[in-house]
């Protein structure tokens, strides 16, 4: 065991000094350890797959100890293929014909793949074909990507895969990123000691409050730039707060009833609110305006999203209709159907994500308006949160659980436990860098934060005096999140050290600025619970 592992590492070394370039270095290990990278023969194949040369590539086959079963036939296919394009780039047409039917077709393997080879007679010129094929030619990356293909079917112990050592050195720091339970850092992983962040690096303590609704606060969440805050209220307000003077900007009134929900433009110039009066409202940031009114809906608006270009949005209701809109306030589509208690839009805005009141969730295309899929969940659901990257949607239950979905695959792969929820909509969200935290209200008035990756629950906040509604973490800056709660206010959650040097660094400046005051003309003197949303 000791000399195989000896030797695998001596082969990965003399790999990474050929990728760096120190060949004679690479040459003289290998020469010392008597362990060569890989045999003759291989290094052969692997020439001749770069130089092209695939009548000595096809004879070196049974050094690479394939399956004849399986694998043979598909790295012939592989090879032909390349052997194929390239005499079509080369406008050698016969010669293409040949390989097609001679050597491609009795290999009597992916016959659609074949159709589409034989098409490729008909392409014009060269660039026609590469564009069509979606190859870039024999001096492009082709055949490079081809032996990587190629690797998949031969034992790795007879070809070392390209950059092993490197993806190795990769795996040991994405596994210490993930195995730290407090990550929130972009700082270099160095691989002479062990990572770990301290946990004083998490913004767990209280920066600021903002205390001017005068009831409970269902949603709270932050503009796409990070400069504002917004908030939407029983009281039947939203207000958009400055996080750069920690001020009110503009307080939202016309909603004849509670809002429930909000959600900025892409711009960050308009914000939609939703409203238990059974009204959409789009307003402007810079004035406070309300510029519309929509009352398509029957019953109250639960969720609303926006489309990346900010022309279009769409709401959800408990009326069992979700519209999709313009900015004139019409109604381009309807899904009709589901109770909708929460939506979200990824950021390509091809893909919509719903949850609705019959436990749930539901896949539309917004390309072509259809369903894609329907998942069932085991509780009553009450919000939605996709990931940044879009391929994970975070749900809160009833039944104080969060689960972790994976959209594409369709199946749940994480479940967070701790947090109290039964009677009311409590929100959660992704957080921190590379959002490595799932963070969500409580019913008992405090704040959980799990490590996404082990579900571990890390830490427990207190600070509201009733239930926590909404969680939001910044969407520019990994050291903060707000959170809404009952007890009528918003709460700022800030690493404080970066509020420490942001202090010191204001007073060093104020200090400058007195100092050459006084410099300049002389000291002064000198000189002459009830109504609260819940889940049905």
């Amino acid at each position: 065991m000791q000399r195989t592992r000896r030797q695998e590492l001596v082969r990965l070394m003399v790999q990474a000094m050929q990728d760096m370039g120190f060949s004679q270095s690479a040459a003289t290990l290998e020469k010392e350890s008597g362990f060569p990278l890989e045999s003759a023969a291989v290094a052969k194949f692997r020439d001749g797959v770069l130089k092209g040369d695939w009548t000595l590539v096809e004879s070196l086959f049974p050094t690479l100890e394939l399956d004849h079963n399986k694998d043979v036939v598909v790295v012939r296919f592989l090879i032909r293929q390349q052997k194929y394009l390239e005499l079509l780039e080369s406008r050698q047409i016969k010669k293409a014909l040949v390989v097609l039917r001679n050597e491609l077709a009795p290999l009597e393997f992916n016959s659609e793949r074949l159709h589409s080879l034989s098409s490729f007679m008909m392409c014009s010129n060269a660039e026609d074909l590469k564009r069509r094929a979606e190859w870039d030619g024999a001096k492009g990356t082709s055949r490079q990507k081809l032996l990587v293909e190629i690797q998949k079917y031969i034992s790795p112990s007879i070809m070392v895969p390209e950059h092993r050592l490197e993806t190795l050195l990769e795996q040991a720091t994405t596994l210490q990123r993930i195995s730290c339970l407090y990550h929130n850092t972009n700082e270099y992983i160095s691989l002479y000691s062990n990572h770990e962040c301290d946990r004083s690096q998490f913004p767990s303590v209280t920066t600021h409050i903002f205390r001017q609704h005068t009831d409970e606060v269902w949603y709270v969440a932050f503009s796409n730039n990070g400069r504002f805050l917004a908030s939407a209220s029983r009281d039947k307000t939203a207000i958009i707060w400055s996080l750069e003077t920690w001020n009110l900007v503009h307080v939202l009134r016309d909603h004849m009833d509670c809002v429930s929900f909000l959600s900025w433009s892409p711009d960050d110039s308009k914000i939609l609110t939703c409203g238990q009066d059974n009204v959409l409202k789009l307003w402007s940031v810079e004035s406070g305006e309300c510029l519309s009114t929509m009352k398509k809906h029957d019953e109250p608006v639960t969720a609303c999203a926006w489309l990346p270009d900010g022309k279009w949005f769409i709401s959800g209701s408990q009326d069992k209709n979700t519209y999709l809109w313009n900015l004139d306030g019409t109604t381009i589509h309807k899904w009709p159907g589901a109770r909708i208690a929460d939506l979200a839009i990824n950021k390509e805005g091809t893909r919509m994500v719903a949850i609705c009141h019959d436990n749930k969730l539901h896949i539309y295309d917004l390309i072509t308006k259809k369903e894609e899929a329907t998942m069932d969940e085991s509780a009553k659901l009450t919000s939605i949160c996709l990931s940044s990257d879009c391929k994970y949607a975070l749900v809160n239950l009833s039944t104080k659980e969060i689960h972790l979905w994976d959209i594409d695959e369709r199946r749940i792969v994480r479940k967070y436990l701790g947090q109290k929820q039964g009677k009311f909509v409590i929100r959660s969200c992704f957080g921190g860098i590379d959002q490595g935290f799932i963070v969500s209200g409580s019913e008992d008035s405090k704040i959980y934060v799990w490590h996404r990756e082990h579900a571990d629950l890390i830490e427990t906040l207190s600070g509201h005096k009733g239930a926590v509604n909404s969680v939001n973490w910044s969407p520019v800056n990994p050291y903060m999140f707000a959170s809404a709660g009952d007890d009528h206010t918003i709460r700022m959650y800030v690493f404080y050290l970066i509020l420490i040097f942001t202090s010191f660094f204001i007073s060093y400046q104020i200090n400058i600025i007195l100092y050459m005051i006084i410099n300049r003309w002389g000291p002064p003197g000198s000189a002459d619970h009830n109504g609260k949303m819940k889940t049905p």
